[in-house]
């Protein structure tokens, strides 16, 4: 496939930003680095109204260290008055931008990862794990991540918060370590009760990631939770 198909098609020629504020903000949000968005998976509904997106920004690695490189980005367009509004998010691992995009009425189907672009889950407990975050990620809200930079291998960290702290392990820790040379990436959880703990574990990591003792049974979709504090970054 030509490097071409992976370039942003925001398809809004014709279209004009639905307020100054908009415009103002998809130019510092989006426009400012489209030429460094790669697209890694993408969904245009049949009326037009709506566009779904996952990028990769280079432009972030360049940023602060850490900060998240997975753009997903959710396009509405008011079709007779032929103006458009956007909402977007910065996220440090796939299955998360996939569930923002979900929450937000994008068919997961049509935003899965593309086999010919990116890595692919090396192991069945990797596609388990990411599948749960992806159609539950909404429980959690980012407590921070951080995507690291390196060759051959890259990790990714992220720690997560339940939406509900009464349970004993509200804090979830993600792992996600890429083999470049392999084109694989794996993801394991640990499961804590409190935020203290699973950074000392990160800091220490001289025991295996400890599990969760239990699985919460899926709630009923929550309003979108977005990144909230990082030092973040992602592939």
């Amino acid at each position: 496939m030509s490097s071409s198909a992976y370039e942003p098609a925001f398809r809004l020629q014709g279209y004009r930003p639905a307020s100054a504020a908009v415009e103002r903000e998809f130019g510092d949000r989006i426009a400012l680095s489209e030429t460094d968005l790669t697209t890694l998976a993408q969904h245009h509904t049949p009326d037009g109204r709506q566009s779904f997106f996952v990028f990769h920004d280079t432009s972030a690695m360049y940023g602060l260290p850490g900060e998240p490189q997975l753009l997903a980005l959710h396009l509405t367009r008011d079709t007779e008055a032929r103006t458009f509004t956007f909402a977007s998010a910065r996220l440090p691992l796939y299955a998360l931008a996939q569930s923002w995009l979900i929450q937000r009425h994008c068919p997961a189907s049509a935003i899965s990862r593309s086999d010919d672009i990116g890595t692919s889950p090396a192991d069945t407990m990797t596609t388990g794990l990411e599948q749960r975050f992806r159609d539950h990620g909404n429980q959690f809200s980012i407590v921070m991540s951080y995507t690291g930079e390196g060759y051959p291998t890259q990790e990714t960290v992220v720690l997560l918060e339940a939406a509900d702290r009464t349970g004993p392990q509200p804090y979830r820790l993600l792992l996600e370590t890429t083999d470049l040379r392999a084109h694989t990436h794996q993801l394991r959880e640990g499961a804590f009760g409190t935020a203290d703990a699973a950074l000392a574990w990160l800091d220490d990591r001289s025991t295996p990631l400890p599990r969760p003792r239990a699985t919460t049974s899926p709630r009923s979709p929550a309003k979108p939770a977005g990144p909230t504090a990082a030092p973040g970054r992602k592939r």
